[in-house]
């Protein structure tokens, strides 16, 4: 297999240039232990595109580095090392000044929605004070982009007064989202969005940024270990694993043929059935692969990381054995 057909985690070379908004290239980043001298390998050769008015969904257990490749993704840390492309510019070439003006162009919905507003601002200045940002607007143009805003996404006039402190975690989220939308971005990044919210709840705010995204055309990032929320959105999935894409494809294929043991994992946690510790080196999660137990340990598991390659048309996995 030649170097042009590989692919690494989502960056598809047979794609057109043009149809991609977002594109990431051999992402690396480190971070120190304040606590001991291990250095925590957060994102490491993670590359990963983006179509547009599409969904990628980014899936994998806590801690293995999806936020951080989502904030790598929109500059609000920067990579040690790898290229980020928006709409064809290289991002992490750009300066703070030179980055502002395109920063309404993407936009994040984080976890914790409540830690993006002040909780003792109301809901009406919160939006108000998002929009000045860009727009010059008169207050009556003002007040009926915030009512605009507030019926998308289906909070009533009557929490414009309220202080953001005394919303519940649902208005809170669609808050969020009405936030982002006020400076009309064409990507989003949608970090565990649902996770505080119950099940109700959820399945209004993943309609609600359904609808969106076909009104609109938005391209998602989004983020979660809840797989039935990634298959219910997602219109193709990079599964990581410790900082690294271990398998992309889309959805229909990761449900119905996973190849990646980490993959069938997630889909299916009964198939795992093997876990040590074992030393550092080679391939990320031999420590607990069944395919690794299966073939008796081999050296090239232990030895050499797997690149993410194509085994099926559109379908790439890092694994030796897959």
């Amino acid at each position: 297999m030649t170097p042009d057909t590989r692919y690494a985690a989502g960056c598809m070379q047979t794609k057109k240039m043009a149809d991609m908004i977002v594109e990431a290239h051999k992402l690396y980043k480190y971070f120190s232990s304040p606590h001991s001298e291990q250095t925590i390998k957060a994102c490491e050769d993670v590359s990963l595109s983006i179509e547009e008015g599409k969904t990628l969904g980014l899936v994998g257990e806590s801690g293995c580095g999806k936020t951080t490749v989502g904030r790598i993704l929109l500059r609000l840390i920067d990579p040690d090392s790898g290229r980020i492309r928006f709409q064809g510019r290289d991002l992490e070439r750009l300066k703070e000044k030179e980055l502002r003006p395109l920063r309404k162009q993407f936009q994040m919905i984080f976890q914790e929605s409540s830690s993006a507003f002040n909780p003792r601002m109301n809901v009406y200045d919160a939006l108000k004070e998002s929009l000045k940002l860009y727009y010059d607007l008169k207050p009556r143009e003002l007040r009926e982009r915030i009512d605009f805003l507030i019926s998308r996404v289906n909070l009533s006039r009557g929490t414009l007064d309220n202080f953001i402190g005394n919303l519940s975690g649902g208005e809170i989220k669609r808050l969020d989202i009405a936030r982002v939308l006020s400076v009309e971005p064409q990507f989003i990044i949608a970090d565990e969005p649902l996770a505080l919210l119950d099940m109700s709840i959820q399945s209004q705010i993943a309609n609600l940024l359904l609808s969106i995204q076909q009104e609109k055309n938005i391209s998602l990032l989004f983020i979660s270990h809840d797989l039935r929320i990634i298959e219910m959105l997602s219109h193709t999935v990079a599964v990581m694993y410790s900082g690294r894409i271990v398998e992309y494809a889309r959805i229909s294929v990761i449900r119905e043929k996973p190849l990646h043991p980490y993959t069938m994992y997630l889909w299916n946690p009964k198939s795992i059935g093997f876990f040590d510790r074992l030393p550092e080196g080679g391939c990320i999660y031999k420590s607990s692969c069944v395919l690794f137990q299966k073939q008796w340990f081999p050296r090239e598991c232990s030895s050499t990381v797997p690149e993410l390659l194509e085994r099926e048309k559109g379908h790439y996995v890092a694994c030796h054995f897959a």
